[in-house]
């Protein structure tokens, strides 16, 4: 799981509070959007002048609340056109800046969320070398004339953002694997994105911004020209067919391939009244008034924690199990548990969804005939019988 995020503007026409707002946005969604992966940060800024891509190993929590957040933000101005984001949860490649995205390619540059399971045959046929799957999509959109060519070709789950030669066209589309989701806000003539409705709501809402967050539709690539962003944001639209002739496989990452980063908290269902809750136990703020169990703390630090049941020590979120109301630290656990399977540092017990690879908590995961798929996949499978293992 990675994360996409990002604006599209109207050049020149935004007011210096207009602009002052917009960098409070996109810090938002840079910050928020950590929960999506924390393995690297990059963006890209795009003006008449130049295109800029800034790509660090410093997770984006962390990189909004430096100097070099400063530095990057003096790079937007009334002239930036697009801004494009990506947090990297990695999967195939290692973790260095040249794999961060976004990939430039020709003069294609763009960001991808998701996983290309066949990206070696597609290398294989464009002659190129490529340690990240991602590296395929923009190098085939960089050499394709028309968008079906690119897609017919993919094996896997994508949300996309990328520009080409036109400083001013935005290009944004995602197959029914992953999420993408927009806001235009009419009086800025200005565009935002994120993977995610809580992330973008919440990074509007922290900047003082109320407007509707809409899901973009699937299988249709958005050219957004944002000269003719007005009372809409306008764009010319082209319908693709993804994912035609592929079946989900069973794929399990390979030695190194895997970083065993956490994904943090996410927005999901507290587990005893199914209210929406952010929190890393899955617990709304109501039930834990209510005494349902004991919670997690917040510490200065901004981390969520507890201590361990059996060994007492204050262990991270990401490193604890809930059992029977109380928290044991994963090393504890591990003692008498050696049958499960943890990734590398034993940091948490994770296995791959059988339909999109991502790897999730064991006791996340749903069995299939004989397979186990995320808690999204076995929704997607219910409702399409095509895609059944």
């Amino acid at each position: 799981m990675c994360g996409i995020f990002g604006f599209a503007k109207r050049e020149g026409w935004q007011s210096e509070s207009q602009m002052d707002r917009i960098e409070d946005i996109v810090s938002n969604l840079t910050f928020e959007s950590v929960i999506r992966g924390q393995d690297s940060t990059g963006v890209a800024i795009v003006s008449r002048t130049e295109k800029l891509v800034y790509k660090t190993l410093t997770s984006s929590d962390e990189l909004v609340c430096s100097d070099d957040w400063c530095n990057i933000l003096e790079k937007v101005d009334k002239d930036t056109t697009i801004f494009l984001g990506h947090v990297r949860f990695a999967t195939t490649g290692g973790i260095t800046e040249q794999n961060a995205h976004p990939f430039v390619k020709g003069s294609v540059i763009g960001a991808h969320n998701g996983i290309i399971y066949n990206h070696s045959e597609i290398a294989k046929k464009i002659d190129k070398t490529v340690q990240v799957d991602s590296e395929v999509i923009f190098g085939l959109l960089n050499k394709k004339e028309k968008y079906q060519e690119v897609f017919d070709l993919l094996e896997g789950d994508y949300a996309l953002s990328w520009i080409d030669e036109d400083y001013k066209t935005l290009h944004l589309m995602h197959e029914e694997g992953r999420p993408l989701h927009v806001a235009y806000w009419k009086k800025a003539r200005c565009l935002f994105w994120a993977s995610t409705k809580g992330i973008l709501e919440t990074a509007l809402r922290q900047a003082g911004l109320v407007i509707n967050t809409n899901n973009l539709p699937t299988d249709i690539v958005y050219e957004f020209d944002t000269d003719k962003f007005w009372k809409k944001a306008k764009a010319n639209t082209v319908e693709v067919e993804t994912n035609a002739n592929w079946v989900p496989r069973s794929y399990y990452y390979g030695a190194g391939t895997y970083s065993g980063a956490s994904y943090g908290n996410y927005a999901t269902k507290c587990k005893y009244c199914q209210a929406t809750t952010f929190r890393a136990d899955k617990i709304c703020y109501n039930c834990i008034n209510n005494g349902k169990e004991e919670t997690l703390r917040l510490t200065d630090g901004g981390d969520w924690v507890a201590d361990c049941t059996d060994c007492k020590r204050e262990t991270k979120s990401d490193n604890l199990i809930s059992l029977d109301g109380q928290y044991v630290c994963i090393y504890c656990e591990n003692k008498n548990h050696t049958h499960y399977d943890y990734n590398y540092d034993n940091s948490s017990r994770m296995e791959p969804c059988v339909f999109c690879g991502d790897f999730e908590p064991v006791e996340d995961m749903t069995p299939r005939n004989g397979y186990k798929i995320c808690s999204h996949c076995n929704s997607y499978e219910k409702n399409h019988k095509q895609f059944a293992l």
